[in-house]
């Protein structure tokens, strides 16, 4: 009798299993309901747009390069939020892919929006899809740059950057290098929007630049929904 009373007792480690799957629970269900949702925006706000897969294109195949990803809809306007926006603020789209934040930040009151994209192919549907949703837009100079961002001279109206980390190593620094560049021949105050900060310590390392604040979903807190927020200092 002692010993079946044994067996039919949890052992210690699947006591523990059991909690830890308990405590897990709600996150489990917290992120699965996100998912769902991201996929229902995506499409409700993606109709007609097709922004929302991952895109390898030739140009990509590069060291320094990453492939397309959109940017979570939510990501800019919060962000665009926190920084605030006028008809004085130029914003450009490093690595701008199909067009997605650029046709977002389009419909705030820019001077004007660039997007820069080394892809001729991803860029021609941007400037394709951004035409057919120009009524939506309050911004009326929006422009997609077929260019390397190493080489794309910062124009020096810019006043807020934006990246959803489309590249590193060399590519990166270079565009650091613009961004510093272009404020040292006409200073002014730049923001710098960062998804998915994964060389954020670089930008401080420049000594040019503060972080303002970072920013995360709360539904779904993956690197992807993660925003850095920094300041020319």
């Amino acid at each position: 009798m002692a010993e079946q009373t044994a067996r039919r007792q949890p052992s210690a480690w699947r006591t523990r299993l059991a909690f830890a799957r308990a405590r897990l629970a709600p996150k489990r269900l917290q992120q699965q309901f996100a998912r769902a949702s991201q996929r229902f925006v995506n499409r409700l706000l993606d109709r007609r747009f097709d922004t929302s897969d991952r895109v390898d294109e030739p140009e990509h195949d590069h060291p320094d390069r990453n492939y397309y990803l959109p940017t979570p809809w939510h990501v800019v306007p919060r962000a665009l939020r926190y920084v605030g926006v006028s008809d004085r603020d130029t914003f450009v789209d490093f690595g701008c892919g199909r067009g997605r934040v650029v046709h977002q930040a389009a419909k705030r009151p820019f001077r004007r929006v660039i997007g820069v994209e080394i892809s001729p192919v991803l860029a021609e549907i941007a400037r394709t899809s951004l035409a057919a949703r120009s009524h939506q837009h309050r911004c009326r100079n929006v422009e997609i740059v077929v260019a390397d961002a190493a080489e794309f001279r910062v124009p020096d109206d810019l006043t807020i950057a934006y990246l959803f980390h489309p590249f590193m190593n060399e590519t990166f620094d270079a565009v650091l290098r613009g961004l510093i560049d272009s404020i040292d021949r006409h200073p002014r105050r730049v923001r710098l929007i960062y998804v998915c900060p994964a060389l954020g310590s670089e930008i401080l390392a420049t000594g040019r630049f503060r972080l303002l604040k970072n920013q995360w979903s709360m539904l779904l807190d993956t690197p992807v929904t993660r925003t850095a927020i920094f300041e020319s200092s």
